[in-house]
């Protein structure tokens, strides 16, 4: 009986005694080598403090992907016929075509649509950003064109008749005839502008591609002259290749609100769809094309203080920026230019 009681002991000791041994074990191995010798790595439990810092970077994302949700869920594709672009009403043209100015005066080149083309006047932006940054200004806009090349167009030089954004640039790189501009204003500026001597290329493209249902992108190639980011990789490359000194800034398309020809609200950038993406996606993949080759960028679409809430202030037909619109645009745009112009002059 008493061995029974002392065997008992025993095995109690023993099994305390292993437990410790585990213990320390752990201890031993929480940081450095395991017992094979392989690298592990420390458990540690987060404070109330570090909790509270990961929920509040986590907010953003979490509220910026809710809101791509509810815009998913609240989608609205547009009919063909809804997508026009409105027309500009009696705007006079008041620029004088430009005269070469001082050595060391800016000069600024505009590519773009009807935001730049369809106010030639000193409410324009163009004229603006002008008198902002104390530049020469040379706006080649055309009304009506996109970045992607149609479809009906061909993509080789000597065929060449679009007035798109891949057009201009080829046609200031020496690439295809300039008469593609022949009958529009911009002919007449090209034909004065000395291209060697530009310090930024304004690129302002994007709202005609949405509504030409033009493809944002071809996954196949980044280059695909008939989609708006291959079309936008493009006009960097070749500007970059033929003037290397200049800058070139990529504007998105403007927020927009759209309507159909009856007056009935269709809805805006966000949740109205043109069959392949909502007018917010150009905007993205601008943004995204701009940081992947290093540009400047102009966030139109949300960063020039237009949104559902000063659309009736900023806007005059849904698509066309007001003369506040054009104001606050050509204010941010000069302020990027400007900026940039201190940094490279430091």
């Amino acid at each position: 009986m008493r061995k029974k009681i002392y065997l008992g002991i025993w095995l109690i000791l023993a099994v305390g005694l292993l437990a410790g041994c585990g213990s320390r074990a752990e201890e031993n191995t929480a940081e450095g080598e395991d017992a094979a010798g392989g690298q592990i790595v420390q458990n540690t439990r987060s404070t109330p403090e570090m909790d509270k810092e990961n929920e509040e970077n986590r907010k953003p994302e979490t509220e910026e992907n809710e809101k791509a949700e509810a815009d998913m869920s609240e989608q609205v594709i547009l009919n063909p016929e809804d997508l026009n672009e409105p027309e500009i009403g009696g705007q006079e043209v008041t620029d004088a075509i430009p005269e070469r100015h001082a050595v060391n005066k800016l000069q600024i080149v505009f590519l773009g649509d009807s935001i730049l083309d369809g106010y030639r006047n000193e409410t324009g932006i163009a004229h603006l950003t002008g008198e902002y940054c104390d530049a020469d200004v040379y706006n080649l806009a055309m009304g009506g064109t996109t970045a992607a090349l149609p479809t009906s167009e061909k993509a080789e030089y000597e065929e060449w008749t679009s007035r798109s954004l891949q057009g201009v640039v080829h046609a200031i790189c020496g690439n295809v005839d300039p008469s593609i501009m022949d009958g529009h204003i911009a002919r007449e500026i090209f034909d004065i502008c000395d291209f060697s001597e530009t310090d930024y290329f304004v690129l302002e493209y994007g709202m005609n591609d949405f509504l030409s249902s033009m493809p944002l992108n071809n996954e196949e190639s980044v280059y695909d002259p008939y989609s708006y980011v291959g079309a936008l990789r493009i006009a960097v490359k070749n500007l970059r290749e033929y003037y290397p000194d200049a800058q070139i800034v990529l504007c998105s398309p403007n927020y927009a609100h759209f309507w159909a020809s009856d007056g009935t609200y269709l809805g805006d950038g966000n949740m109205s769809s043109n069959g392949i993406a909502n007018l917010v996606e150009y905007h993205r993949v601008c943004g995204n094309v701009s940081a992947d080759l290093n540009t400047l960028f102009l966030n139109a679409y949300d960063g020039i203080g237009l949104d559902a809430y000063t659309a009736d202030e900023y806007l005059e037909d849904g698509v066309h920026l007001s003369a506040k619109g054009r104001e606050e645009y050509a204010k941010k745009l000069s302020q990027i230019i400007l900026e940039c112009e201190a940094t490279r002059n430091n």
